[in-house]
């Protein structure tokens, strides 16, 4: 199964490059099917584990905050 870094970035493709989290979990819900229970908290995770905005951050560097953190509005790098 692909990463879930992949699907959020094509989900951020999709959106233009950026966008809200609610925007964010229905694209990614097009791209990955089955998901598990806790997916929505998988793809929050997967964001702040992929952006030196975030204090989660532990790798590469694929997101940032746009408006700065806590209001749920992600970019791609």
């Amino acid at each position: 199964m692909r990463p879930w870094k992949d699907d959020v970035v094509d989900a951020l493709r999709a959106l233009g490059g950026e966008g809200n989290l609610s925007a964010i979990y229905e694209q990614v819900a097009l791209l990955r099917s089955p998901r598990p229970k806790s997916w929505k908290a998988t793809v929050r995770n997967t964001i702040e584990c992929h952006s030196s905005d975030s204090d989660n951050f532990r790798g590469e560097d694929l997101f940032y905050s746009v408006n700065g953190l806590g209001l749920g509005n992600w970019g791609l790098r």
